[in-house]
């Protein structure tokens, strides 16, 4: 019997119509765990540099892990993984969505799931148990996400079907649309939804019957049931319980001085706390809601009681969408910012990246860069709500300026051959709304060199942020409580390394990141010992933490076969260059040129062009790419030259 996976990859072909299931045979699994493992390894193998990303050829691929479906705590998550329309070049690009749908595709019997090819109409996908069925969805193509999931769980008869659907964005190709499920619970970086629209997929729906067998259930329960009683008692836990994320907003803008005012120009605004978790809390929050197995619940549901949007209701926001679609646009009414949410789920688009592109274009009106001319008419002043209501309509929509703003902010500004400067990209894709300034330096290592552009979650260092309400636990992983200084640059490379391998394994386990990296209730041994029981075999933290390791190179040279390296590990110009210019973080800009050198060496990456070392891969079984990545690393090394030509 196998225990913890069901060993099934399910393959459809919207091309031809065809439908296989592979067995994953235990090499593999071991070697890449689940979830983000196994779809980072199946990308790389099977989506080569010269795939466009909206082509047929390209692979969208949703995986769950060993611990999903299980009593394992806050171990729902899903990963979906292809290569992205967002960066510049397109590139690597996943993204890791709560909610239900991914232990309804386990108990469906499946580990993975990888759809490719393109239908010759809108189609959506029914997966019941071993039964797999393309259904036209001609009918619903125009829908938004809530309407979409209505008719699909109507004409199946069950409203128990969990689905994972696009909204109008990604049907129109937006860049960043994004997948829902469950309605609110996104799949938002990377672009995953023009990914599903380029297929003519609308929706993925399952509904499974099936169980995870448990190798060793006692000691599993016993393992689980301890992690439980201690994230009950954990301080974050408790908070993100109370406030949900948006407990941040506080110490972001009046202690810590990263609140991305206005595209981050500055860090901080003396109303904030207009966005606060307690004003939330006591005047907006419907609900808490929790992913499957989730004790933390950390997600809102929220109403509007009055004014110009009463009685709208919407899952979320958290904090990376109020503060993408408020302050980054100049606003912090939270009537506003909850109604700009309900707009972006609905039609189906990444929060961060249309506030950027917004932002954006916001700035360059601001400094003359963009006039009537360019936007059809449109002043574009900060803090206009009604604008940003009509703009994230005309970008899901692809209408007049709108349809340059769906390109993200990176190729709007090439489309213009204007403000490049203010587009806050890394390797095209928008940044997330954290600031390394203040923030942190081990963010700003990870913002960038990460995986899939500016992102605050490729390791997301919270030992920084949060390490200190854990006595003693910076200084065991690190040698030194001085790494508990935000914007100390001691022992950052080595933090940044240490979380990104940490949150691969997360993500490839399935299991939230605000367990193990925010909260730091969950420690690798923990996870080793789920892993163990739930599976029957035998792990320890250390081989946990190598496996991370191998998938974070795996991923870095994905990019490296695009050519990308050292010289695309740049945080926007904002970052480095233009230091703080007020707040409790004022003249502070992120040390780029020295810990980033630092970083690789760290990591093993060359220092010259930022690939990873021949010995290095070796040493994580990754000997294979390393012969291949040979050539590509001569052909950078051209690449560098002709940059200092």
């Amino acid at each position: 019997m196998l225990y913890g996976w069901t060993g099934k990859r399910l393959r459809v072909d919207l091309s031809t119509g065809s439908v296989k299931v592979e067995e994953i045979d235990g090499t593999y699994r071991e070697k890449w765990l689940g979830g983000r493992g196994f779809n980072s390894a199946l990308l790389y193998r099977e989506v080569g540099p010269d795939v466009e990303p909206l082509a047929p050829e390209n692979k969208l691929i949703f995986g769950v892990g060993p611990l999903t479906g299980t009593f394992a705590p806050s171990s729902g998550r899903t990963t979906v993984t292809a290569k992205s329309p967002m960066g510049s070049p397109p590139g690597f690009g996943d993204s890791n969505m709560g909610g239900h749908w991914g232990p309804e595709l386990k108990y469906a019997g499946y580990d993975q799931l990888v759809i490719q090819g393109k239908a010759a109409h809108p189609v959506y996908l029914w997966i019941e148990d071993g039964r797999v069925e393309i259904r036209d969805a001609r009918h619903i193509w125009g829908k938004l996400v809530p309407e979409a999931d209505a008719i699909i769980k109507e004409e199946l008869g069950n409203a128990d079907i969990h689905v994972a659907v696009i909204g109008p964005a990604g049907e129109n190709l937006v860049r960043f649309a994004c997948i829902l499920n469950d309605v609110y619970r996104a799949a938002g970086r990377s672009g995953m939804g023009a990914v599903m629209g380029s297929k003519n997929l609308k929706a993925v729906a399952v509904r499974g019957t099936g169980a995870v067998s448990i190798a060793r259930p006692d000691e599993f329960y016993s393992i689980c049931a301890g992690i439980r009683e201690r994230l009950r008692k954990d301080l974050m836990v408790q908070m993100l319980y109370d406030q949900g994320t948006w407990l941040l907003t506080m110490p972001a803008n009046y202690e810590q001085g990263w609140f991305c005012w206005r595209n981050f120009q500055k860090g901080n605004h003396p109303d904030a706390r207009l966005l606060s978790g307690e004003n939330h809390r006591d005047n907006y929050l419907a609900h808490r809601e929790g992913c499957f197995a989730c004790p933390i619940s950390c997600g809102r549901f929220s109403r509007i009681p009055g004014g110009r949007y009463a009685g709208e209701t919407t899952g979320g926001p958290e904090y990376e969408t109020l503060t993408a679609i408020g302050p980054r646009v100049g606003l912090l009414d939270p009537e506003a910012v909850i109604h700009n949410n309900k707009l972006v789920n609905e039609l189906g688009m990444d929060s961060c990246s249309c506030g950027g592109a917004i932002a954006w274009a916001m700035e360059c009106w601001e400094k003359g860069l963009l006039s009537g001319e360019d936007t059809g008419g449109l002043a574009l002043n900060w803090g206009d709500q009604e604008l940003v209501d009509k703009l994230i309509k005309m970008i899901a929509r692809r209408e007049g300026f709108g349809n340059i703003l769906a390109e993200g902010s990176y190729r709007a500004a090439e489309h213009f051959g204007r403000g490049q400067d203010y587009t806050m990209t890394i390797k095209g894709h928008d940044m997330s709304q954290d600031d390394p300034r203040g923030l942190g330096f081990a963010f700003g290592i990870g913002f960038a060199t990460g995986r899939r552009g500016g992102d605050h979650l490729q390791g997301l260092p919270c030992l920084e942020l949060t390490g200190a309400f854990y006595p003693g636990l910076v200084k065991k992983i690190l040698g030194t409580d001085e790494a508990e200084d935000r914007l100390s640059p001691v022992k950052k490379p080595e933090m940044e390394r240490y979380q990104e391998d940490l949150k691969a394994v997360g993500d490839s386990l399935t299991q939230c990141t605000f367990t193990h990296s925010w909260s730091f209730a969950v420690q690798p041994e923990d996870m080793a010992r789920l892993l163990s029981a739930a599976a029957g075999i035998d792990c320890d933290a250390e081989e946990l933490l190598k496996t991370g390791g191998r998938i974070v190179h795996l991923e870095r040279a994905y990019w490296n076969r695009l050519l990308v390296g050292r010289l695309e590990d740049k945080n926007p110009k904002r970052f480095t260059r233009e230091p703080m210019p007020d707040g409790p973080n004022k003249g502070t800009v992120f040390p780029e040129d020295e810990l980033i050198p630092r970083y690789y060496e760290v990591r093993g990456w060359d220092g010259e062009t930022g690939f990873p070392l021949p010995e290095v891969l070796k040493d994580y079984d990754l000997g294979d790419i390393a012969d291949e990545l040979e050539i590509y690393r001569k052909k950078y090394l051209d690449k560098i030259k002709m940059s200092q030509s």
